[in-house]
């Protein structure tokens, strides 16, 4: 019976495959390199159409607009040494919700779309406000009557739970202005991007 016995590699042959395998862990980390430094930009770019915000200076501060297309929803905040509030826009979700302080007060209404800023436009509009000088009434105002107080605050979204909760939440209902015939100082009139006014109202509700 014969045995064969297999022979050491040289240490030609071991410095060979020393330096394939050295080239081959190069080549993957260069490539590596190669593809973030591609991609970052990329990425980059996507974040920034998905999500985009816009700072207006307006009287006694500032306002920024926030828009998140892929929840397509619209997020204004205003802080002043007047006070601050903040409203979101749910496009998609069809609602609107509103904080104010120093009342320490949220409303919650219906949204009806025809009625609203479009979405799309809502950059563009953040923009020709910069540019104005001064503030000026809005074009368009929409009135709301504050009602019933709102149940189930969770329901609206994390969101709106984090910035409505331990206040009062209201909900809201639209009116035509000049048929409401309550208390006009009672209003609490808010100007969005110098385009839309949104005027909360006491209605039958101890807000």
């Amino acid at each position: 019976m014969t045995i064969q016995v297999s022979e050491a590699p040289s240490d030609s042959a071991l410095k060979k495959a020393t330096y394939y395998v050295s080239s081959l862990h190069y080549s993957t980390i260069v490539t590596t390199v190669l593809l973030g430094l591609l991609l970052t930009p990329a990425l980059a770019a996507y974040m920034q159409n998905e999500q985009e915000n816009q700072q207006n200076d307006v009287s006694g501060g500032y306002q920024v607009l926030n828009t998140n297309r892929e929840l397509h929803v619209a997020t204004v905040e205003v802080k002043t040494t007047h006070g601050s509030w903040k409203t979101i826009w749910n496009y998609d979700k069809h609602f609107i919700a509103t904080r104010v302080l120093p009342e320490k007060v949220c409303f919650v209404s219906m949204m009806n779309k025809a009625e609203m800023l479009d979405f799309e436009e809502l950059p563009m509009l953040a923009e020709e406000s910069k540019n104005m000088k001064g503030q000026r009434r809005p074009a368009k105002e929409i009135t709301l009557v504050t009602m019933r107080p709102v149940r189930d605050l969770r329901s609206y979204g994390p969101a709106v739970f984090t910035m409505c909760r331990g206040l009062k939440t209201y909900m809201a209902y639209k009116v035509n202005g000049r048929q409401y015939i309550g208390n006009q100082e009672s209003c609490i009139r808010l100007n969005v991007l110098q385009v839309l006014g949104l005027n909360y109202c006491r209605g039958n509700t101890n807000a």
